[in-house]
């Protein structure tokens, strides 16, 4: 995995592959990759709104496989629950999305709530953006067994393009560094994630033991 910290690069010895910090000088770069995450608050606020009140639509135990064009199977959807709403969206109780590297799950992520901008489709082969609030964690494993976990209280996930976006404080912990900072970006097809602000961390002594179920 590659982490980056806008303006200075320092290269330090971690776990295999080898992370690579650079430090955010413009605050205004936030806003290149992500110009509508300031709305992902505003949206989170209505999943307070009691789902028995709007919902058409109920179900428990969802488990959603998407495939890619060659068949093969690119990210997956669990929960607890789904509530589908009348504006055709759909809240999401205890969530659980898996992305996929040649068969094998190399991201998982997992939150308290979810939200979805429309419900899935009959064929499941696309989701809308995936908002997750509330103790919101990104596992991932690279090829040498190293974890890493990232965590957050929202978290904006474009299934289709595999990225993950924040504007709120996210801690990442590995095997040696714990760091924080305000605002992330973080691309799952190359394993590379922006840290934008407020960046700070230290090695530590760490053995990393993360389990990837809840």
């Amino acid at each position: 995995m590659v982490v980056y910290e806008y303006g200075v690069k320092a290269s330090r010895a971690m776990q295999r592959p080898s992370i690579y910090l650079m430090i955010l000088g413009l605050s205004g770069t936030l806003y290149y990759f992500f110009p509508k995450l300031t709305e992902v608050g505003k949206e989170t606020d209505r999943n307070d709104v009691s789902p028995e009140a709007i919902f058409d639509s109920y179900s428990e135990g969802i488990n959603t496989v998407f495939f890619n064009e060659e068949g093969e199977v690119n990210y997956t959807l669990r929960a607890k629950r789904q509530f589908h709403l009348k504006d055709q969206s759909a809240l999401l109780e205890e969530p659980l999305v898996q992305f996929f590297k040649d068969g094998e799950s190399r991201w998982s992520i997992v939150a308290e709530s979810g939200r979805i901008g429309s419900s899935i489709t009959r064929k499941a082969s696309k989701l809308d953006i995936i908002e997750l609030s509330g103790d919101v964690e990104v596992h991932n494993l690279n090829d040498f067994g190293g974890a890493t976990v990232l965590s957050t209280q929202l978290l904006q996930i474009d299934p289709n393009n595999e990225t993950l976006e924040t504007e709120d404080k996210v801690q990442m912990v590995t095997a040696n560094i714990i760091h924080t900072g305000l605002g992330m970006f973080a691309d799952l097809t190359s394993d590379e994630v922006y840290f934008y602000s407020d960046n700070s961390g230290h090695y530590e002594l760490y053995e990393n033991k993360i389990s990837f179920e809840r």
